[in-house]
C-alpha cells in the first residue's frame, strides 16, 4: 500500500508541475506590452528558470520513490512525509509562479493611458 500511495502522490505532484509550467507559459504568451514595452523583470526570470526548476524537483521526487520502492518492506518511510514535502515545494512554487503571471497584468494596467 505504501508503493501505491508514493506513486499516487507522484502521479499528482507531476501533473500540479505541469500545470503551473502551463501557467507560467500562458503569462509569457500574453505579452500585453503597449509600445513595445517589455515583459517584467522577475516574470523574464520565471520563464527562463521555472521549467528547469520544476522538472529537477519532479525528477527528484521520482528518484526518492524509486529509492523507497527498491527498499526492503521494513524500512520504507510513510507516504504521508512524502506528501507534506511535496505539498509545500508545490505551494512554494505556486506562489513564485503566480507572482510571476500577474506581474504583466499588473504592468500592463499601469501602462493604460488615463
Amino acid at each position: 500500500m505504501n508503493k501505491i500511495a508514493h506513486g499516487i502522490v507522484l502521479v499528482f505532484f507531476g501533473t500540479a508541475c505541469w500545470f503551473i509550467w502551463g501557467l507560467l507559459h500562458i503569462s509569457g504568451g500574453l505579452r500585453l506590452h503597449l509600445q513595445g514595452h517589455p515583459l517584467p523583470a522577475y516574470t523574464r526570470l520565471c520563464l527562463g528558470l521555472g521549467p528547469g526548476i520544476l522538472t529537477a524537483i519532479v525528477a527528484l521526487a521520482a528518484a526518492y520513490c524509486l529509492w523507497v520502492w527498491g527498499g526492503r518492506a521494513d524500512q520504507r518511510p510513510s507516504w504521508v512525509a512524502f506528501l507534506a514535502t511535496t505539498t509545500g515545494a508545490l505551494v512554494f512554487v505556486m506562489i513564485l509562479a503566480g507572482v510571476a503571471a500577474y506581474l504583466p497584468l499588473v504592468d500592463a494596467l499601469n501602462q493604460l493611458p488615463h
